[in-house]
């Protein structure tokens, strides 16, 4: 496949609008806590797409919805590495939340076509390569990533048009609406929802709270 064809294609992988959080403030600076239903908690753990990088057996999980386009995710990145290199009983769970348009969209197809390809542990190494890059993450982006760290990029194009990967991202956005996330990154613990960015040490802070 041509790289004019493999642009071609990604150019068709927006077949899914972004989330109706769409054009809100999406760069809420501080998380604020407030509880939400068991119930949502268990549909976002159930999610196709979300990825499972922590923990296999924890003792607490932090979920997050992310935007491969959002500054603060980047550092949200920074931030699982650490807390994953630390803290061997926490689980950490992936969820590709594009709302920030587009490239978002585009990023996002191929991301979860690589980890339903290539596993939750490799996409995780996916993910932090992604965003050393700086600059607009889309479709192209994400491929040559993908490509890098092995990937058949044609056979990673076929399922990133999948419908099984359209239907992981409408349901990703469902139950973002439904937990009436409004920012990227936000995040799940325990039964509080976090709206926005948090500083590494409020996350650690969140974590040793709910094991006390």
């Amino acid at each position: 496949m041509t790289n004019l064809s493999r642009r071609g294609l990604i150019a068709g992988l927006t077949s899914i609008p972004a989330a109706t959080i769409f054009g809100r403030s999406a760069f809420a600076q501080e998380g604020e806590a407030r509880r939400v239903p068991y119930e949502l908690v268990q549909d976002a753990l159930a999610l196709d797409g979300a990825a499972f990088v922590g923990s296999r057996q924890p003792d607490v999980v932090i979920v997050e919805f992310f935007d491969y386009n959002c500054p603060f995710c980047r550092q949200s990145a920074q931030d699982m590495d650490v807390l994953l290199g630390t803290d061997d009983r926490l689980g950490y769970v992936l969820v590709n939340y594009a709302i920030l348009g587009e490239p978002s969209v585009e990023a996002t197809r191929v991301a979860l076509a690589y980890s339903g390809m290539y596993g939750h542990e490799k996409y995780a190494a996916f993910h932090m390569k992604l965003y050393t890059y700086r600059g607009i993450k889309n479709g192209q982006r994400a491929l040559d990533t993908a490509v890098e760290l092995g990937a058949d990029g044609e056979k990673l194009l076929a399922f990133a048009d999948s419908d099984a990967v359209t239907k992981a991202m409408q349901d990703a956005v469902t139950v973002g609406n439904a937990l009436n996330l409004h920012a990227t990154p936000s995040y799940l613990v325990g039964p509080w929802a976090f709206d926005g960015n948090m500083p590494l040490e409020h996350k650690m802070r969140i974590v040793q709270d709910l094991r006390s």
